[in-house]
């Protein structure tokens, strides 16, 4: 992925913002002033209720709406300026997409963003939408690499973060990578489990 010298913006898929590690990662980096995150009210209902399912199916002790509603207003505190608002209209040029995530697409050419970072790359016609919309569909994996590529420092720094912010329990290094691993982030847990890396979170 080429990235733009100023901070770009990028759609999250609601795939991508349901798993609560993906979602932190992801977050933490757009704290960090990487990119700025874009999302749709459909895709937030959408994640929000994939993880309230989610929760019910682990049994989750509490209200699980109480919980996700409390994740999504500290999402929307955080990120104010995420929110899409458009008419999602049918358009010749989406066809080749898959039909139910043609309103990703849709929420991407509203706010003329640089790419759409989803785990679902099949279902988005990554080539066509490269060639006619220049916009970019990446896994979470390869994008959090981009970013590290573009700058390690900051990276180290916001994964740093993340990781305090884990404290009950407290997550020791080699437990935040082995979860990334098991969340499909395999590229990011190996970056920070070299030797130089691991030594800074």
């Amino acid at each position: 992925m080429i990235i733009p010298l100023d901070r770009f913006t990028v759609v999250l898929d609601a795939c991508t913002l349901f798993p609560m590690l993906v979602r932190d990662v992801l977050l933490t980096l757009a704290g960090h002033e990487f990119f700025n995150p874009k999302w749709s009210a459909r895709i937030r209902a959408e994640w929000m209720r994939n993880l309230s399912e989610r929760l019910g199916e682990r049994s989750f002790h509490g209200n699980t709406v109480t919980q996700v509603q409390r994740i999504a207003t500290a999402m929307d505190a955080a990120f104010p300026d995420a929110a899409i608002e458009f008419e999602c209209a049918e358009a010749a040029i989406l066809e080749p997409v898959h039909v139910k995530d043609r309103h990703v697409v849709a929420a991407a050419m509203a706010v003329q963003a640089d790419a759409i970072v989803t785990f679902n790359l099949s279902d988005f016609a990554v080539a066509h939408l490269k060639e006619r919309l220049q916009i970019e569909v990446i896994h979470p994996d390869d994008f959090v690499m981009d970013l590290v590529d573009l700058h390690e420092k900051r990276a180290v720094s916001a994964f740093r973060e993340l990781r305090a912010r884990k404290q009950n329990p407290p997550w020791a290094p080699i437990e935040l990578i082995q979860r990334l691993q098991r969340s499909g982030l395999v590229q990011t847990s190996l970056w920070l489990s070299t030797e130089d890396v691991v030594a800074l979170i």
